[in-house]
């Protein structure tokens, strides 16, 4: 067993803990690659300003979607007290990540994204926001190759600390007998 592991006596939890990390795992890939390919198709055009601008936008926005998808997706595996999806992002992202970790023994990832990286998302996140949100024409955002990389470095940087976080991540049940294993996935 794992010293990053989470372990299950109830049939149940386990199994719904194991879907819940399943698709989470599913939405997370499709997502991802899709704004991996987003990202590049951007790059593509950063000499092109109407569809650089527009591919940027669209990025921006895109990034957070990814975001806001492992949230949630997190919280069905493990939530954090009193979770609620309608809470404020920064609330949402940091309790999430902080309940992952503590339950996964993995508390420095987190505390070193929060310190060393978690600005970044936060500038980023104030931009999408605007947007998203726009009050007048300077909200609707011209790039400029500074922001997309700051947008990319700030999706490696996420990425990176996702992976490290999933990355011997398990999940394990304390069965009385191999009928109980056996039962699990009858359903």
């Amino acid at each position: 067993m794992s010293e990053h592991s989470k372990t299950y006596n109830d049939p149940e939890e386990f199994r719904n803990a194991n879907l819940a990390l399943l698709g989470f795992q599913k939405r997370h890939n499709v997502i991802r690659k899709d704004y991996q390919l987003l990202l590049n198709i951007t790059e593509t055009f950063q000499g092109e300003e109407e569809k650089f601008n527009s591919l940027y936008r669209a990025s921006l926005k895109g990034f957070f979607s990814l975001i806001e998808s492992d949230i949630f997706g997190l919280n069905q595996v493990d939530k954090y007290e009193a979770y609620d999806d309608k809470h404020r992002f920064e609330d949402r992202f940091k309790k999430t990540f902080k309940r992952i970790c503590q339950t996964w023994s993995k508390e420095e990832i987190i505390q070193q994204y929060l310190d060393s990286k978690y600005s970044k998302l936060k500038s980023i996140k104030n931009k999408r926001d605007k947007l998203v949100h726009p009050k007048d024409t300077g909200d609707i955002i011209a790039a400029s190759k500074e922001e997309f990389i700051e947008l990319k470095s700030a999706f490696d940087d996420y990425n990176e600390m996702l992976h490290s976080i999933m990355n011997n991540f398990f999940i394990d049940i304390n069965v009385k007998d191999l009928n109980e294993i056996k039962d699990l996935f009858k359903k």
